[in-house]
């Protein structure tokens, strides 16, 4: 467990973060495949349609389907899952990177949005 300079504990070993090996992306590759096909607006209206049929067609098992299912973003880099990929997942149901980390740290988004030492008050390029 390290410490961060405001005193906010973080830990860089499992549970805390998960190391994508080669190992890691050979056995979550149809599940990473499937999550960069939701890129296409096509294949989102197609997966929002029928999530099981989509993702069957996929070639994902049972397992990794009832990951996606019940949105268990752990549980989807666990298996092997991309973050990035996961994370086209979650933008396609309406969640986003805040819902990914606050389940890997077993929490509420809201409690995570305040654990984040640094807050976000413009968008490069816009108007102050």
């Amino acid at each position: 467990m390290r410490t961060m300079s405001n005193s906010i504990p973080f830990n860089l070993d499992p549970p805390g973060t998960y190391i994508y090996t080669g190992e890691m992306a050979t056995k979550g590759y149809k599940l990473t495949r499937f999550g960069l096909s939701l890129r296409r607006p096509e294949n989102r209206e197609k997966f929002l349609a029928d999530e099981e049929g989509y993702m069957r067609g996929a070639g994902l098992s049972d397992e990794e389907i009832a990951l996606v299912k019940a949105r268990d973003w752990t549980g989807l880099l666990k298996a092997g899952g991309h973050l990035q990929a996961m994370l086209k997942v979650a933008a396609t149901v309406g969640q986003n990177l805040w819902h990914i980390g606050a389940h890997n740290a077993d929490m509420e988004v809201e409690e995570l949005m305040q654990l984040c030492p640094r807050r976000v008050s413009a968008l490069p390029g816009g108007e102050d």
